[in-house]
């Protein structure tokens, strides 16, 4: 029996690569340093303190994370016999990057040995195994955090976060929320990334015209979620609350931080425009559903190392892009997201009935 010991030739564009990493590594500072200064503002449980000592606790996940992260890499190249790699910044830019995207993900609530255990699986089964950085399948910092949250369920600890009081008031529960809150991060969180919306978008925009993130897979699935959401809400809340549901959707929870950070890497996703479309739908739909439908306050994590599996299948199945493909798979991809944020509208109003009628009229349209 012969075992093949070469990685696979995933990795390309050296260069470039750590150019977009340099770039996203800015990108992920300035979110941190927002986040620490921020949880100095406001609280992450009802019952927390303001001030000092959440935004100690922030900065410790934040410098845990990365340490960590660092730190894991740096002893498998000893026994690699390659830490001399450590000696340049370059090389701890990425691990660096790992692991505050594990810290940005987590709550604020969540022990420092949870983090630890999350980073450790996160940079080692999600990332080192498979040969390091450009090799792996699943993004290594979900795989982490997924980790945390299915094995520490009890110890990590939510508020009353704007995702779930908008679930209370699908079952006839009330709920306001204010614009400046959501914008500026004024609630409590589900992650120490998600708050302060508007951060989240001028980094966007920053990544987007340094080509970091690409507008097909990250613009298409923000739209993919706004879409769904417009149709939860006009279903459950009429024309009134429609855009509320919507706003409380895009701009809380792990919903821009997921477009910037999480939907564009590289190594996980798919390539071709067509096959970046339908990924970021699948993980609209299902972070939606998994929202609406699911126990889980956040559904993006689920629905991202979803899409990272079946990448090579998309990868295969599209061979060939071109104006007629893109049309189709454009056309197709729309009428998907008008009929789930449908779909999932009458299934919270127990309307399954009209589910038939909605599919005969999109039907028509298209």
């Amino acid at each position: 029996m012969e075992f093949t010991t070469k990685k696979p030739p995933i990795k390309s564009n050296q260069g470039r690569s750590y150019k977009n990493q340099l770039t996203l590594h800015f990108s992920l500072v300035v979110v941190s340093l927002a986040a620490i200064f921020t949880r100095a503002l406001i609280p992450v449980l009802e019952d927390s303190t303001w001030g000092p000592d959440q935004m100690f606790k922030t900065f410790l996940m934040l410098a845990v994370g990365a340490g960590v992260s660092v730190l894991i890499e740096l002893l498998y190249a000893l026994t690699e016999g390659k830490s001399h790699e450590f000696s340049k910044y370059s090389r701890l830019v990425n691990p660096i990057n790992t692991g505050l995207i594990i810290a940005l993900l987590l709550p604020t609530s969540t022990p420092i040995y949870v983090l630890i255990l999350a980073v450790l699986v996160g940079v080692y089964a999600g990332k080192i195994v498979f040969g390091g950085y450009g090799y792996y399948i699943f993004n290594p910092a979900l795989v982490g955090v997924l980790f945390a949250n299915i094995s520490f369920e009890t110890q990590i600890i939510y508020g009353a976060t704007p995702l779930l009081q908008l679930k209370e008031s699908l079952s006839g529960g009330a709920a306001n929320f204010e614009v400046f809150n959501l914008l500026f991060g004024n609630y409590d969180s589900v992650a120490i990334g998600s708050t302060a919306a508007v951060l989240l978008i001028l980094v966007f925009i920053y990544l987007l015209i340094n080509k970091v993130v690409d507008l097909r897979s990250s613009g298409t699935f923000i739209l993919g979620v706004v879409i769904i959401s417009l149709g939860i809400g006009f279903v459950n809340f009429g024309f009134n609350g429609m855009m509320s549901y919507m706003l409380v959707n895009l701009l809380t929870g792990l919903t821009l931080f997921g477009a910037v950070f999480l939907v564009s890497e590289t190594v996980s996703s798919p390539t071709s425009r067509e096959t970046k479309i339908i990924y970021a739908v699948v993980i609209a739909v299902l972070t939606m559903a998994v929202r609406v439908l699911g126990t889980n306050p956040e559904g993006i994590i689920f629905a991202v190392l979803f899409g990272n599996m079946i990448t090579p299948f998309l990868n295969r199945t599209v061979k060939r892009s071109n104006k007629r493909t893109f049309i189709i798979t454009a056309s197709v991809s729309l009428a998907v997201v008008i009929f789930t944020g449908l779909i999932l509208g009458f299934i919270l109003q127990g309307r399954l009935i009209e589910i038939y009628d909605v599919a005969t009229l999109i039907g028509g349209i298209l």
